[in-house]
């Protein structure tokens, strides 16, 4: 039989795929078999995809305003990832919680 965690864990694992899978947006109209639209889709930055931030320089630039420049920031998945951790564990104790 298979465990109640194991159900919570799976069941949890689909809701965060609803959640987090790809986004698509859009609309098509079809006449007289022609047919026109926009669909976009939006998905999660690749996990190696670096985040940048801007920092000031110390140096004056044009009208006296300070030069920035971009220096690296960690990864842009970073924060889509502990969200997704802090959900599991939120959405597996619920699950957990109903099936007792």
């Amino acid at each position: 039989m298979i465990s109640k965690e194991q159900i919570a864990h799976d069941l949890t694992i689909v809701y965060l795929n609803n959640r987090y899978g790809i986004n698509v947006e859009g609309y098509i109209s079809v006449s007289d078999g022609d047919g026109h639209g926009d669909i976009t889709t939006k998905t999660f930055p690749d996990i190696s995809e670096i985040k940048y931030k801007k920092v000031g320089t110390g140096e004056k630039g044009f009208l006296g305003l300070e030069k920035k420049m971009k220096v690296e920031d960690g990864y842009k998945a970073d924060s889509i990832i502990d969200n997704m951790i802090k959900e599991y564990y939120q959405v597996f104790s619920r699950i957990l919680s109903r099936l007792n």
